[in-house]
């Protein structure tokens, strides 16, 4: 694998291409939807079959203006065809002065920002079982067309905007539009303000003179038409990939080089064959190109390759350390400098999951391989971040007796392998995973590690549920409070180095689409925006089916701005565009037919 380092932080490509495809799925208030169809024929075993693909979206809007702002804000939104009838703007909490505007699905149990975010990242119940919202009661009919009216300097909203795919992997696009820039009347101070900065008033309702004139410098204003106001031009606006779809922009890389410990189950499950689970069903030695472990060996090389070196010139490198665990835990590599790319080579090549039945080794002691990620990242350095992340892909069997009860973490510290071995015991589930549990919060009360847990493949081995709630438990809350832990998990048809791409993006700093102006970021939308299921290998990556992704966008009206917008009235669309990976290379741009290179 090429191994590509990247100097000072991530890099921010802009993807554009050309129009026409076989196979798209499209949702906006602008562009309107075909969310469900078939692409071109194809045959699959002496079978005609037609690909489908489906694009889902749910989506939540809210408005920090202020307390004692409801009933105006109902005036504008309620009874707006744009917006979905069956939701009445409501501040949450009460008194707050924030407002919920609309919001897909609509379900009266996820009244709360947390809670409707909680399921929109498909939360995990209380027993295990996945939660989140259903299929159906997602929109395939895209997202509302945005009106701001009346805005007082000092506002702000969001948007969070996740998109599921279903059936089939897809290229996806992004698009929006500036559909009304209006004075919206005028009363004294504003005009007055006008007159004061330069504007002159027209007649012309032209959204291209507007448009002309600002890049000549030159300032007019209509007073009836639908263009020729200020607050587009005042507004500004940031759109960035949510990596973590908490509507949060997070700049990851700001905060200086990361200290990463992969901890990563070599139990006899890692060997089964990818569709296929059960003892029976393992690839010649458990290790081919069809197996759990490979996976995960891909993921963690597809990490290592994105390491980044001299962060923000600092002379400081990302550092990856390696334990792996089955019944017991054992170090790979000790905390090492992204730069010194063959001692990591080495250490991921001694990853190895143990065969079925391989006892104590082939065990799942998820608690072991905890005490070991915790051990790696002691030698951290003061204000480094400190990472641990977590791979299983079952629940917890095995356990370390110490007496009767798991062991004190210096106790452990002072065994050997031999040790190890002999302590390690095949107990019942749920006994192991009290003991996960304990060392997990014992590691989150005395240390800083931030634990990031990843279930791959949760549904084809035995005890599903133990082993997801096992897992949601280990992992440290989410920093900005909006989701429960940080838990991913990917179904084991999908590539788990999609899931790692995407745990990356949040602790590298999550890349911004288009910020400035609203005006100037809803032109770069206009153009036709690629987005890229995983930013760090060349080229745009497809994005899998059964993966929830999210796009944040935000906007507020700075506090300095004067009288010259007090009136006005803008409204805006966000449009996406689904193309069915199979025939299609993702390089046309449904938006505006124009091609170009990935830059």
């Amino acid at each position: 694998m090429t191994r590509k380092r990247t100097e000072n932080g991530l890099s921010r490509r802009t993807l554009l291409g050309g129009l026409g495809a076989i196979g798209v799925a499209s949702a906006g208030a602008g562009l309107g939807t075909t969310a469900y169809f078939s692409d071109e024929e194809g045959f699959t075993g002496n079978s005609l079959e037609a690909g489908e693909l489906d694009l889902k979206m749910d989506y939540r809007i809210t408005y920090e203006g202020g307390p004692g702002r409801l009933e105006e804000l109902r005036a504008v939104y309620d009874d707006d065809p744009n917006y979905n009838e069956n939701v009445s703007v409501t501040e949450y909490p009460e008194g707050s002065g924030t407002y919920v505007l609309d919001q897909v699905p609509e379900r009266s149990d996820y009244p709360e920002p947390d809670g409707w975010i909680e399921a929109a990242n498909v939360g995990v119940e209380s027993n295990g079982e996945l939660g989140g919202f259903e299929r159906e009661e997602l929109t395939d009919a895209g997202f509302p067309l945005f009106k701001l009216e009346d805005v007082k300097p000092g506002d702000y909203g969001e948007a969070t905007i996740s998109f599921h795919l279903f059936d089939n992997p897809a290229y996806m696009w992004m698009g929006g539009s500036l559909t009304r820039d209006a004075q919206n009347g005028i009363n004294d101070p504003e005009r007055t303000a006008l007159e004061d900065a330069g504007y002159t008033e027209t007649e012309s309702d032209d959204s291209e003179f507007f448009a002309d004139a600002a890049a000549d410098d030159e300032r007019y204003y209509n007073v009836e038409g639908d263009w020729g106001g200020q607050l587009a031009d005042a507004i500004r606006a940031r759109v960035w990939y949510d990596d973590n779809c908490n509507n949060v922009y997070e700049e990851g890389e700001e905060s200086g080089p990361v200290d990463i410990a992969v901890v990563v189950d070599v139990s006899g499950s890692m060997t089964y064959e990818i569709g296929d689970p059960g003892p029976d069903n393992v690839v010649g030695d458990g290790q081919g190109p069809n197996s759990r472990i490979y996976q995960a060996v891909s993921a963690i090389e597809s990490l290592t390759d994105n390491l980044r070196t001299n962060v923000n010139g600092s002379g400081d490198d990302d550092r990856l350390g390696i334990v792996q665990f089955g019944g017991i835990d054992e170090e790979l590599l000790v905390l090492t400098d992204a730069s010194n790319t063959s001692t990591i080579d080495g250490a991921i090549d001694q990853i190895e999951a143990y065969q079925y039945g391989d006892a104590p080794r082939a065990g799942t002691n998820i608690g072991a391989g905890l005490y070991g990620g915790r051990q790696v990242l002691e030698a951290s350095n003061s204000g480094r971040r400190k990472v641990m992340l977590v791979i299983g892909d079952g629940a917890p069997t095995w356990t370390y007796r110490d007496g009767s009860d798991f062991p004190s973490y210096s106790t452990w510290q002072s065994w050997s392998d031999y040790d190890k071995e002999a302590a390690a015991d095949d107990v019942s589930v749920s006994n192991a995973q009290d003991d996960v549990e304990d060392v997990a919060d014992e590691i989150k009360d005395e240390t800083d590690v931030v634990i990031y847990a990843i279930g791959f493949g949760l549904e084809g081995v035995p005890n599903t549920a133990p082993a997801r709630q096992t897992l949601v438990d280990i992992a440290s809350e989410d920093i900005s409070g909006t989701q429960p832990t940080l838990f991913f998990e990917a179904p084991e048809e999908i590539e788990l180095v999609q899931i790692f791409a995407q745990i990356a993006q949040i602790l590298f700093g999550e890349a911004v689409i288009a910020d400035g102006t609203l005006r100037e970021v809803l032109e770069t939308l206009a153009e036709g925006y690629a987005l890229d299921a995983n930013r760090f290998v060349d080229g745009t990556a497809c994005y899998p089916p059964g993966l929830t992704r999210c796009v944040g966008f935000e906007w507020w009206l700075p506090a300095d701005v004067g009288n010259e917008v007090q009136t006005d009235l803008v409204e805006f669309d966000i449009d996406f565009h689904a193309e069915q990976c199979r025939h299609n290379d993702g390089e046309t741009n449904p938006f505006d037919g124009e091609t170009a290179e990935p830059v």
